[in-house]
């Protein structure tokens, strides 16, 4: 049963009185809710909500689904909505030509009563809704009557059982009673147990926790003595490695001092090879100058190998950098193959220091 449709009184318009018969038919098929339509002929509830309310006209399609739900003849009620149109359509002129004024109010009587007089000349669809209305009401009679009948049922046996209980009442107090007895006896019983139990468990497990704490101190200290000796062992291997890298330092650090001192027994060789090389060059360009009578800057040369610090420098030199005596001659004619180039002056030199080879020079970078 769907819930209490709202009541939709007969104002005499065609669309109204179409919404009535709906309503009867939907009656008679057992009043199904708009859920119930809307799962069974596939359309909203607000469009079904419209149909049974008489809110505007409906299509064919949607009266055909729901008169095939309810159980009706679609095809009749089919005839009956090409009717409705047409009454429809001449009560809506009737009623748009005037409004609300007595002109207006008079053509919907006409129209009301013509609509009487159809019926009156038609009475066959008059008694059917009225016998369509009857039996719906003594469906719902006899309905209410097997209600009634079937509640005064479940009343007399729900009376009856509560007599039989009122009678049981005694009896089942004290089966209740006996059976808290017996359950309280039976919880003293599991309690005594239980304690018991516990106190072995207990027990038990402090033996347990003994044999756990015994073995974990023997396996703590195996575990100790290892750890000492991987200690020692690792500490013997780094004291080995330690005085070997020692060693490895004491020889790199001797081979680098050998390698210092060398450097410097090198380096003050070459300075002093540079020396001698740049005395016996002065001492050659001092010959050419006094050959050609410039005595003030054989001075000047003098002089710059005592600020040098270089005079007599190679004087215990052996082999091609000692000494070598100056000879003396006749200056030869300067040519293109012995000359060199003397700052300010182009100079010419004999072909006795020609033939000795200028090597080239230089003082090595110092470390610092």
């Amino acid at each position: 049963m769907g819930r209490r449709v709202n009541a939709l009184p007969d104002d005499g318009r065609p669309l109204t009185g179409f919404a009535l018969r709906l309503r009867a038919l939907r009656e008679k098929a057992g009043s199904p809710s708009l859920t119930e339509l809307a799962e069974l002929t596939g359309y909203g509830q607000p469009r079904l909500s419209e149909l049974f309310n008489a809110k505007r006209m409906p299509s064919n399609d949607l009266v055909r689904d729901v008169v095939q739900a309810l159980g009706g003849d679609d095809a009749a009620w089919l005839v009956q909505l090409k009717a409705l149109r047409e009454a429809e359509d001449e009560f809506q002129a009737v009623t748009a030509r005037e409004g609300d004024t007595l002109e207006a109010q008079v053509a919907r009587l006409e129209f009301e009563n013509k609509r009487l007089l159809a019926l009156t000349f038609h009475p066959d669809s008059v008694i059917a809704q009225a016998k369509a209305a009857t039996e719906a009401a003594a469906a719902r009679i006899d309905r209410a009557t097997a209600l009634e009948a079937q509640a005064r049922s479940v009343l007399a046996e729900a009376l009856d059982q509560i007599r039989q209980a009122h009678e049981r009442l005694p009896a089942v107090e004290r089966q209740a009673e006996s059976i808290l007895g017996d359950a309280r006896a039976e919880a003293d019983r599991h309690a005594l147990l239980g304690r018991s139990e516990r106190e072995q468990i207990t027990l038990e497990a402090n033996d347990r926790a003994d044999a756990i704490r015994r073995k974990a101190q023997q396996e703590a200290s195996a575990l100790k003595q290892r750890a000492i000796e991987n200690a020692r062992e690792h500490r013997e291997k780094a004291a080995a490695a330690t005085d070997r890298m020692l060693k490895e330092v004491d020889l790199l650090r001797a081979e680098a001092e050998q390698a210092v001192q060398l450097a410097q027994a090198q380096r003050s060789n070459m300075e002093r090879r540079a020396k001698i090389e740049i005395e016996r060059l002065v001492r050659t360009v001092q010959k050419r100058l006094e050959e050609v009578g410039a005595s003030e800057e054989t001075e000047l040369l003098e002089l710059l190998l005592l600020d040098f610090n270089i005079n007599d420098s190679h004087a215990g030199a052996i082999g091609r950098h000692a000494r070598r005596p100056v000879e003396s001659g006749p200056a030869p004619s300067p040519s293109a193959d012995t000359r060199t180039v003397i700052p300010g002056q182009a100079r010419g030199i004999s072909e006795e220091d020609a033939e000795q080879p200028w090597l080239p020079w230089g003082f090595p970078p110092s470390k610092e």
